[in-house]
């Protein structure tokens, strides 16, 4: 025997008359259902499935969950709107406008930063993308809408809050502690070095810059018309 079992038979066979009935079958359906529960019961520690939510799957630490807006030391979000992730999202969800900062130091911010959760799919390419190390993700994967404008993320449930980090931990982001890699440094929070003053006395004293030296590239090379002034 192969083991396959013949299903192409047209006339199935005809019912018995306890199966005509049917509250002989329903009952051994039922019984089935209930030796499944005593066996359960008594083995509390072997289902195959998770109490949830009393409990909850220890997902990885590169789980791709709900998207969180991480901010600088003073509060400000990190993105500089730079629309960097909304161009790498595949899927079209990201929307972003942008706005001058009140600060210098940061030129640009993120007056909407919306994410579409019913249209994301959760492949990460935005926080690979972030130059600025300004978006992760984290293990939430608890999101459920009652309709489709609750789908939609702003930046106040975007932002990284104490209380989700707590609760769900990091996800996938681009930099891992004791991976070797370092995230981007901050450069508005950075102090602002004085130069020298050279070039100041170079202005003052009527004296040009010097030039870069241009190398021996081809697109540096004298051009057609400057060959033919200099013959």
């Amino acid at each position: 025997m192969s083991g396959v079992i013949d299903v192409s038979r047209r006339v199935p066979d005809r019912l018995t008359f306890l199966q005509k009935l049917y509250l002989p079958e329903i009952l051994r359906g039922m019984w089935v259902t209930l030796r499944h529960l005593a066996r359960n019961l008594a083995n509390m520690k072997g289902l195959p499935t998770i109490l949830y939510p009393e409990a909850r799957r220890n997902y990885s630490k590169r789980f791709r969950g709900k998207h969180i807006l991480k901010a600088r030391e003073d509060g400000m979000l990190k993105c500089v709107a730079c629309y960097m992730c909304q161009q790498a999202c595949p899927a079209e969800c990201i929307t972003i406008v942008a706005g001058e900062h009140p600060k210098i130091a940061y030129e640009k911010y993120p007056v909407v930063f919306d994410i579409d959760m019913m249209r994301c799919v959760f492949c990460g390419f935005c926080v690979d993308a972030c130059p600025k190390d300004a978006i992760w993700m984290t293990r939430n994967y608890e999101m459920a809408f009652f309709s489709r404008e609750d789908a939609v993320f702003s930046i106040d449930r975007l932002r990284e809050t104490k209380a989700e980090v707590e609760k769900y931990g990091y996800g996938y982001r681009p930099y891992y502690p004791g991976d070797g890699t370092t995230p981007p440094s901050d450069a508005s929070m950075l102090p602002v070095l004085a130069g020298g003053g050279e070039r100041d006395r170079l202005r003052a004293g009527a004296i040009p810059l010097p030039d870069r030296d241009a190398g021996p590239g081809p697109l540096n090379a004298p051009s057609q018309a400057r060959k033919a002034f200099s013959a």
